[in-house]
């Protein structure tokens, strides 16, 4: 019997298996890119929400006859962030080919480019076949103004929703849904504190595929095996880490991490990964929608507030919630790994490395990196080296 570890593992390398699986059975998918999108209004209206995610491995054919012609000399499009490019790639590809709708959310300037790249693509190659697509305004500041915005937006997303899904969404189902996401958010807190016991209770290769697998997954279903999966005592090889020489507790910021490669390189040199702050990690689990509140309004309260978005007003609230993060986990040192064409964490991780080093964390800032690793020995030396000065 494979245990719940195993499932969610074959559920991160095969990510499309659980939309899939609701798609056979009558379902519709409804995509989405960012972790600023509502799912539980997407939940309530009866269909399941799948987070789009990227891949290393792909690469830019379907760009470079579909989108690349409309692209000026030295525009965004030619110095787009690789994730953000991969992820698109997969959509007009046909890799993503399930979905029925899809969401777009206003969050960094290359995913904004979607709805407008998709348009003139489906423009231009009528036969591509592409999810419709809504796109999710959003207001950034903490002001009154941008809380009524941000509401409003909600109000135009559920009555899309229900346009799309052909009924209305009741408050009972409402209600339901944000029931369950606070259930996984919690249980994604303990996971949190579970990796961040002295020793760890979990590799941070092992968290970032528990956490992941929430968005490409139900709810329920996730939450399930979350459960089963906390109920057991931590496995003996992440104890044992000392043993197997890993001793240095490490924090990783920048760039999101949608695929295990840093991972996996990082917990190869010494280190164990017990948090991050990247919007597919610790943060995923942290804030609540308050159930004291009527249901709309607490999601909207919610994703004004309190969003996962690495993008937030002013910046020193997005540097102080890093520094809390990291020194809550007890850390050793940080990595900040920043993708070439990152215009979001070019400006926050100097500052976050600068407020670490006052609290007597070290850093190593790693800049203009490569979405896809092809020769990974340097970067490993680097961070080899890094990980031997900051072991205790």
């Amino acid at each position: 019997m494979h245990s719940a570890m195993d499932v969610l593992r074959e559920h991160y390398r095969q990510r499309d298996r659980a939309a899939r699986e609701w798609k056979t059975a009558g379902g519709k998918v409804v995509g989405y890119l960012c972790d600023n999108v509502p799912e539980e209004l997407i939940m309530a209206a009866g269909f399941l929400p799948y987070r789009l995610s990227g891949d290393p491995s792909l690469g830019t054919e379907a760009l470079e006859r579909y989108v690349q012609p409309f692209a000026a000399p030295f525009s965004a499009r030619n110095r787009g962030v690789s994730f953000v490019d991969s992820i698109l790639e997969a959509l007009l590809s046909g890799t993503f080919d399930f979905l029925d709708y899809l969401i777009v959310p206003h969050t960094r300037k290359t995913i904004q480019a979607f709805y407008r790249e998709l348009a003139l693509a489906k423009t231009a190659h009528p036969q591509l076949a592409l999810p419709e697509v809504f796109y999710l305004d959003r207001a950034y500041t903490p002001f009154y103004a941008s809380e009524v915005f941000n509401r409003q937006a909600l109000v135009e997303l559920k009555s899309q929703l229900e346009v799309w899904s052909g009924h209305s969404i009741v408050d009972g189902a409402l209600a339901e849904a944000i029931e369950v996401t606070n259930a996984g958010r919690r249980l994604l807190r303990e996971v949190s504190e579970r990796r961040g016991a002295d020793p760890p209770g979990m590799t941070g290769v092992d968290a970032l595929q528990v956490i992941a697998t929430s968005f490409f997954m139900p709810k329920r279903d996730h939450n399930r095996l979350l459960t089963s999966l906390l109920e057991r005592p931590p496995s003996p090889p992440a104890l044992s880490h000392r043993e197997r020489g890993l001793s240095a507790r490490l924090f990783v910021g920048g760039s999101p991490q949608d695929h295990l490669q840093l991972y996996e390189l990082i917990e190869s040199c010494g280190a164990i990964v017990v948090a991050e702050d990247h919007c597919w990690g610790t943060r995923c689990g942290e804030a609540l929608a308050d159930t004291r509140m009527p249901a709309f309004e607490a999601l909207a309260d919610r994703y004004h507030r309190t969003p996962a978005c690495s993008i937030d007003f002013p910046m020193a609230r997005v540097v102080d919630r890093c520094v809390a993060r990291a020194c809550t986990a007890r850390v050793d040192g940080a990595l900040f790994f920043v993708f070439e064409g990152d215009g979001v964490h070019i400006w926050d991780t100097p500052d976050e490395v600068a407020a670490l080093d006052g609290k007597g964390v070290p850093s190593l800032h790693l800049k203009q990196q490569p979405y896809r690793v092809e020769d990974p020995e340097p970067l490993r030396e680097q961070v080899r080296q890094f990980v031997s000065s900051i072991c205790r």
